[in-house]
């Protein structure tokens, strides 16, 4: 009997995870920050080289192929911008309302003016911090006073209504 069948893997199960070569990757990076609204593709190159020595630069993440740690990079990268461009803290609700407000299309031309050398950025600085959403803030516990519960019932409106009639 040939075994080899059986112990086979089966057809169907995705190949290995194998390292992508710099083309995917750079292929990858493009349609990402394509996505995000940079259209140059001198910004484009010099970012994606900027997210790929990031990606080098990570700890080893369980999990994470060559691929997400690179889109990874690339993410920490643009909050990394939008944090020092428009001097936010570095917390993620303000990062993440920042991020909104920003690729929701405040700004159209957002990547020239959010890497323009400092001071003429300052325009963005401004509109971000008029649109931006405030995170909500921490809940706090508190006592909830009792409140009386009035109980209504058609029945019994019925029943008084019945018993005011005359001759019932």
């Amino acid at each position: 009997m040939d075994r080899s069948k059986v112990i086979a893997p089966h057809p169907y199960l995705p190949p290995p995870v194998a390292a992508p070569n710099a083309d995917l990757l750079f292929g990858r990076l493009d349609a990402y920050w394509r996505a995000l609204g940079v259209h140059d593709p001198a910004q484009i190159a010099a970012l994606s080289e900027q997210a790929l020595r990031r990606a080098a630069e990570l700890p080893e993440a369980s999990g994470l192929d060559p691929l997400a740690r690179t889109l990874l990079a690339a993410g920490e990268l643009l909050d990394d911008w939008l944090a020092q461009g428009s001097e936010l803290p570095r917390t993620p609700q303000r990062l993440a309302a920042a991020r909104a407000a920003l690729l929701g299309g405040v700004t159209p031309d957002w990547p020239k003016t959010l890497f323009a050398p400092p001071g003429e950025g300052d325009s963005l600085r401004d509109t971000l911090a008029e649109v931006m959403a405030e995170p909500t803030p921490a809940p706090t516990p508190s006592a909830m006073p009792a409140q009386p519960i009035d109980l209504f019932s058609v029945l019994a409106e019925i029943r008084r209504l019945w018993q005011k009639t005359p001759g019932a």
